[in-house]
């Protein structure tokens, strides 16, 4: 047993496997998808049907019928958009087990989670990725922080303050203090919970060369490209060319430059407007 799995281990409240999230993950790997499948796995947690047809009654469709009906919804929001809203919630429910003391770092951990998924999932699309896949790269990547966050508390906060939430000056502190990363950690924990390799590979080089991911470098560099640029965006910097906080790698294997960079930001402008609406349906 390494240490990683020596850590998870001892952790008390360790988050559940998100098996809805990782049975519809298969079901929309399946160019035939069940429909009738996964509204049947969406029913059986009447929170997540909640929070798909408040999403489908919200403004963004004014002057259309009120929906009560799962089906209805999935046809009116379309499956990727059903996928990302129900993914959302359900890795929401990891942050309600922080500690009140460390909800703010937490929150704040979240909403960069999040900005994250929007960002990969547009990425995704531009460079025919499987945009449910990317989604959830995103929305997880720094799902290892979480566990930090609970068990650490004010050690890794403080970590966090010291050395800044991004880049090489945290990695460091990490491998000092604890002898791993946030991101290995977290690569660990999402393949004791089942997800598919492509998404723990890209969660734990998400600071690294995606080179290194082999197969799957296109989805690992669009990561590491999403994760810099929600970092510039929640730190209100959206106009700043974010190529200087991405790898090199990266940029070459998504063939952008920073002169593209404003062109990628126009694209994903449109897909922000919801992430608002994605983070109320924690509540």
């Amino acid at each position: 047993m390494n240490s990683l799995d020596r850590y998870l281990d001892r952790v008390q409240n360790l988050p559940p496997a998100p098996t809805v999230a990782i049975q519809l993950l298969d079901l929309f790997s399946n160019p035939d998808r069940d429909i009738d499948r996964i509204v049947q796995l969406i029913r059986h947690d009447p929170s997540l049907t909640a929070a798909a047809l408040k999403r489908c009654n919200s403004c963004a469709f004014l002057g259309a019928e009120p929906v009560v009906d799962l089906f209805v919804a999935v046809s009116r929001l379309g499956l990727n958009e059903l996928y990302c809203i129900v993914a959302t919630l359900i890795a929401s429910r990891m942050m309600m087990q922080v500690p009140a003391k460390d909800i703010a770092a937490a929150t704040r951990l979240w909403r960069h989670a999040v900005c994250t998924a929007v960002n990969s999932a547009t990425l995704a699309e531009r460079f025919q990725l499987a945009e449910s896949t990317a989604f959830t790269a995103g929305l997880l990547h720094d799902v290892g922080k979480l566990i930090l966050i609970s068990v650490e508390g004010a050690t890794y906060t403080g970590m966090l303050r010291s050395a800044g939430h991004f880049g090489p000056t945290l990695i460091a502190v990490e491998k000092s203090c604890l002898g791993f990363t946030h991101a290995t950690l977290g690569a660990r924990l999402l393949e004791r919970w089942g997800l598919p390799e492509n998404i723990c590979i890209a969660v734990e080089l998400h600071h690294q060369s995606p080179v290194a991911a082999n197969e799957h470098q296109r989805l690992a560099a669009t990561v590491n490209f999403a994760n810099a640029l929600a970092h510039q965006m929640i730190n209100g910097s959206l106009e700043a060319p974010a190529a200087a906080a991405v790898n090199p790698e990266a940029m070459i294997l998504l063939e952008l430059t920073a002169d593209d960079i404003p062109l990628v930001l126009e694209q994903i402008r449109p897909d922000l407007d919801k992430v608002e609406e994605l983070l109320q349906t924690q509540t």
